[in-house]
């Protein structure tokens, strides 16, 4: 597990920075946190540290469930999943596995309402207050994201 403490949104945008030069299509991130956590911050820097240019709008997709981002500067597909709504129903038969570990990077935030078609192997990063900071948590599931995870 490696941990890091976010000060401010520009200490997010450094990590999401650092984080982006080790991501290639098909990697899986899973998102966890309470609400206003930082999940979708992280996902819109990561995004943007991607090589995303500013046409590209990276919001929850609370009510969609899962947003696509292509083209405009970046070099394969972002897939941003938020389970939220999922709770209670599952993510099988809605069509949503066709697009974990493919063409793009997959993010999952609320991870644990897909939870039954969510492959074995990913890495893991949770959010969590602690005193005026904010913890970054990462670990991994998988030699691939054990990897990136020493490289961070």
């Amino acid at each position: 597990m490696l941990i890091f403490k976010q000060q401010t949104l520009a200490d997010s945008r450094k990590l999401a920075h650092r984080l982006a030069g080790f991501l290639s299509a098909g990697d899986l991130i899973l998102l966890y946190g309470d609400l206003g956590a930082g999940k979708t911050t992280f996902t819109r820097d990561l995004v943007q540290e991607l090589g995303a240019d500013k046409n590209i709008i990276v919001n929850s997709p609370t009510f969609t469930v899962m947003q696509q981002y292509t083209g405009h500067g970046l070099a394969f597909p972002v897939y941003h999943f938020d389970a939220y709504r999922l709770e209670g129903i599952g993510a099988a038969d809605q069509g949503f596995e066709d697009y974990i570990g493919t063409d793009g990077l997959t993010l999952v935030e609320w991870p644990e309402y897909m939870s039954d078609i969510l492959p074995d192997h990913y890495l893991k990063i949770t959010f969590t207050y602690a005193g005026d900071s904010r913890n970054i948590d990462f670990s991994a599931s998988g030699s691939h994201y054990e990897r990136i995870l020493k490289a961070l």
